[in-house]
């Protein structure tokens, strides 16, 4: 009797704890939802990441107690369970790039005791490092079950997801140039993207002042210019001749869109140069007739065609196969101003074996422009013409002849002057004496 009734009491028992394990169910925790304030994300950016989840139980087999529905058909048990659950939230880089670039100030978030069928949500603040490269980092969210002093951790939930960081395009300037005073030139000038992302809608604007006048427009559409790449512009100036010789800088300003549409705006400056360097020709003035082996004289000018004087000027002589300087060869002249000139002379003597009607005479010129330590050379040559020996000779004594018939022709007069005046002084002289006897032996 005792017997069968323990029987039935474990039969009853069984029963109970067959119909509590229906009746019991598991939990687990789901994403709602998650989502960024801003889906246009360029490095330096602070991005607020939002995630909401709630607890939900699994589907019963039982259908007979209080119901919950969480989606269409599915249908949810309430049941009770343990207070001594808590949960923590964390979201993490998935990725050793990510980590690098994408920081964090708070990854955890504490979430405590979730009850099945509570909603959960929490703001994450996100950091994009200023120098992150266009990319996509991979992140991770992860919900995890621990206790009430959130010691022991074990991941129930984890939910992959991305931030798509787009580049940002970074103008920038680069120019050098030097353009001759007086004149007309063009000014360069590269306009690099360093960034990652696209410059769309680049315009580039010189503001010109004195002494620089545009030729055309001094603003220049570009359209887009691709990360990482570059445009080359050209514009054509004309620059006063009363420029002072320095370098003058130009503002310019850059105005551009991102992807966004969002309009910057880069105003910088580059200088150019007004170039210094005067224009200096050298030339024959006046020679001596020369033949092989005969000396005689030269005279070279140096005349400054620029807008600029020229400063430490030396001008030299060299010596070559067919003639040798007998004078001091190097002149210093010092400084010769714009539209001026100067002439100086050099004693050189042609060499017996020279066979040419024309020898060039090698000149060498070094100065240093206005306002400027660069030292400028220019060399050329000067022809001077060459008679032979017989001609020279025949011209020489020609010349000799000519000369004693001039000579004569001068001496006659001025020995026929010459007796005048003595027969005039001699007169002069008789009637003067002449007066002073008669009035002495008159008395």
């Amino acid at each position: 009797m005792e017997e069968s009734k323990m029987k039935k009491y474990k039969i009853w028992a069984f029963i109970c704890m067959s119909f509590l394990l229906l009746n019991t169910v598991m939990a687990d925790v789901r994403v709602d939802s998650y989502y960024m304030d801003d889906y246009y994300i360029e490095a330096g950016d602070e991005v607020s990441l939002y995630f909401k989840l709630h607890r939900a139980p699994v589907s019963s087999l039982v259908g007979l107690q209080e119901k919950v529905t969480y989606g269409a058909g599915d249908v949810k048990i309430i049941q009770s369970e343990s207070l001594e659950d808590y949960y923590i939230a964390r979201i993490t880089p998935d990725s050793e790039i990510a980590e690098q670039y994408v920081l964090m100030s708070n990854s955890q978030k504490e979430i405590g005791h979730l009850s099945v069928g509570e909603n959960w949500a929490s703001k994450f603040e996100i950091k994009i490092a200023e120098n992150t490269p266009d990319a996509i980092y991979k992140m991770m969210f992860r919900v995890y079950k621990t206790d009430s002093e959130y010691k022991n951790e074990e991941v129930i939930l984890q939910k992959p997801f991305e931030i798509m960081v787009r580049g940002t395009p970074q103008i920038d300037i680069d120019a050098e140039n030097s353009i001759g005073i007086g004149s007309t030139g063009n000014i360069e000038l590269t306009v690099y993207n360093k960034g990652g992302g696209v410059a769309r809608d680049v315009k580039v604007d010189l503001e010109l002042s004195a002494p620089f006048t545009p030729v055309g427009s001094s603003m220049k559409y570009v359209g887009s210019i691709d990360a990482h790449q570059s445009e080359n512009l050209s514009f054509m100036v004309s620059v006063s001749t009363t420029a002072d010789v320095k370098t003058h800088n130009i503002p310019v300003t850059v105005t551009y869109k991102d992807d966004n549409g969002t309009p910057a705006t880069v105003s910088t400056n580059f200088g150019v140069q007004i170039d210094s360097k005067p224009e200096l020709a050298f030339g024959l003035d006046q020679v001596d007739e020369l033949a092989p082996g005969v000396t005689g004289n030269i005279i070279l000018s140096i005349s400054n065609e620029g807008f600029v004087d020229a400063k430490f000027l030396k001008f030299t002589l060299e010596e070559s196969p067919d003639y040798e300087v007998l004078s001091i060869n190097e002149i210093y002249i010092g400084n010769l101003d714009s539209d001026d000139i100067e002439t100086d002379e050099f004693t050189i003597r042609v060499k017996d074996n020279v066979s040419k009607t024309v020898i060039p005479l090698n000149v060498r010129l070094t100065y240093k422009g206005e306002g400027s330590d660069t030292s400028y050379t220019k060399q050329g040559t000067v022809d001077i013409n060459i008679k032979s020996k017989r001609v020279y000779a025949e011209k020489t004594r020609g010349n000799g002849t000519t000369n004693t018939a001039v000579m004569a022709l001068i001496a006659i007069p001025a020995v026929f002057v010459g007796l005048l005046v003595i027969w005039f002084v001699y007169k002069v002289f008789g009637l003067v004496t002449s007066y002073i006897n008669r009035r002495l032996f008159a008395r």
